[in-house]
């Protein structure tokens, strides 16, 4: 999400937010649970776009000396539905008192999928594995597509941004021959790497962790060289 649109959901939000406590204040004491609905739910849209909006944090090691990497920006956001899960269980009896069935239904729905669902994914992000893990050994990263990688074999590290939010870190490894020809010369200018060995990378997206790719490539850069050279971390 841009920064404007971050921005406009959080001024539309707080917008809604100051109707609501309007309601609460100044409305009719049936339109108390309303009120409190209102607040709630775009309370939780306006966090929403807030924590898009927030700087992002400082990449450093663990008393492990690792550098664990982790989805800590999606965090803001499931404290937002757990918020929008409050809100709709707080509309459900106002639509009941009011006799709109079918908006108690989609109200309690709304309950159980935005609460339910966001408490389920923030259980994840604290007690799952992490995203990856930049340690002494080298980087290992987690789920479908666990990988591991020793120092050893990494031969560059590279990072970049893709668009905005789309940061990346990748550990450049070397294992078997490319072997060119006149027909996959052009193809090889990118890929090729010192003796012809083909750059298979271990590519790791930062967009979920808050993290400047810049600052997690310095990281990983001076980790890397100090297991190849013990003595660097001594100057």
């Amino acid at each position: 999400m841009g920064a404007v649109k971050s921005a406009l959901l959080t001024l539309i939000g707080l917008a809604f937010v100051a109707m609501g406590i309007f309601l609460l204040v100044r409305g009719d004491p049936q339109d108390v649970t309303l009120a409190w609905g209102i607040i709630a739910f775009f309370g939780a849209c306006a966090a929403v776009g807030l924590v898009q909006l927030l700087p992002k944090q400082r990449a450093q090691l663990d008393r492990e000396g690792a550098l664990v990497l982790r989805p800590l920006r999606e965090v803001g956001t499931l404290l937002a539905g757990l918020a929008m899960g409050l809100g709709c269980l707080s509309l459900a009896p106002y639509a009941t008192a009011q006799g709109d069935t079918f908006m108690s239904y989609v109200a309690y729905f709304g309950a159980i999928f935005f609460g339910g669902g966001s408490t389920f994914a923030l259980w994840r992000v604290f007690n799952g594995p992490p995203l990856a893990r930049i340690d002494a050994h080298g980087v290992e990263t987690f789920g479908a597509a666990a990988r591991t990688l020793a120092w050893s074999e990494v031969l560059a590290i590279d990072f970049g941004q893709l668009g905005r939010e789309e940061g990346f870190i990748s550990f450049l490894t070397a294992e078997q021959p490319l072997p060119a020809t006149d027909d996959d010369d052009d193809d090889l200018d990118e890929d090729e790497y010192a003796g012809g060995d083909a750059r298979l990378p271990l590519t790791i997206s930062l967009a979920q962790t808050r993290l400047q790719p810049a600052e997690v490539h310095a990281i990983a850069e001076r980790l890397w060289r100090a297991a190849l050279n013990p003595a660097a971390l001594q100057h």
